[in-house]
């Protein structure tokens, strides 16, 4: 008989394992594919192409408004705080400010109000995620697992009006914990009421999505389009080059 693998499993219904039961023909059961779990900054948003325009607009605001430092320069540290305090933090410019002893309530107001309104304004997702999202929906279940606030990513869901193809959304607060713990993943296999081998996931950054997903048993697509080029290597079972590679990707796990 056919040895037994991880991806096929083969059964012959009701016959014994002799060399007469292979005149009968064989039931092959595949692992069907219930579930597509995402992450969302630089899976199906380009976060950091929005969050340095974002972020540059506001630096020429702040100088615009009587920032003393070069324009250039003000970008480039202002960047730097995001980094050090958190990409997600709402602190960096407060602490930008007082850093270089330039606390003024004026020059703050201004940053906030330039990044703020191109934040919206550049916020995008990637080609294809509409179409993509509308196909995937008509045959799974569909969620998102980010590390972000949950509240930003509904926030930048709504913005892109993609909150209706989601099933459940599993941010930082659901948790407490953040990727590669098994502990996000498990929770959004556990309201959306699959198994991981039934489950496949979609990221960008592979020691924390793909290492994450890999570690319960889910099948994993590594968004390459969105990397960054952080993290060690780790290898997911398809590489996409394009959000529309999803659609094929699927249909080979």
């Amino acid at each position: 008989m056919p040895k037994q693998n991880n991806k096929k499993i083969y059964a012959e219904s009701g016959l014994s394992p002799t060399p007469a039961s292979f005149l009968y023909p064989l039931r092959l059961l595949y692992i069907v594919i219930k579930a597509i779990l995402f992450d969302f900054d630089n899976t199906i948003s380009d976060f950091m192409k929005w969050k340095t325009l974002a972020t540059n607009n506001a630096a020429r605001a702040m100088c615009k408004a009587g920032l003393k430092m070069p324009i250039n320069e003000a970008k480039e540290c202002l960047m730097k705080e995001y980094m050090k305090a958190g990409i997600e933090s709402s602190k960096p410019f407060q602490r930008f400010l007082k850093k270089h002893r330039q606390c003024d309530e004026r020059i703050l107001a201004a940053g906030i109000n330039a990044y703020t309104s191109s934040k919206w304004k550049n916020l995008r997702p990637y080609p294809g995620v509409i179409p993509v999202l509308r196909k995937l929906k008509n045959h799974y279940k569909l969620a998102i697992v980010s590390d972000a606030p949950k509240l930003k990513v509904y926030q930048r869901l709504e913005k892109l009006k993609l909150t209706k193809f989601f099933d459940t959304v599993i941010a930082y607060e659901d948790t407490g914990r953040k990727k590669p713990s098994k502990i996000p993943f498990r929770k959004a296999l556990k309201e959306l009421k699959v198994k991981p081998s039934e489950a496949v996931f979609i990221g960008d950054w592979p020691d924390k999505d793909i290492k994450g997903a890999k570690s319960i048993g889910m099948k994993t697509i590594f968004a390459r389009y969105g990397y960054l080029g952080k993290g060690k290597i780790v290898y997911a079972d398809y590489r996409a080059a394009k959000f529309s590679d999803i659609l094929k990707a699927v249909k080979k796990l």
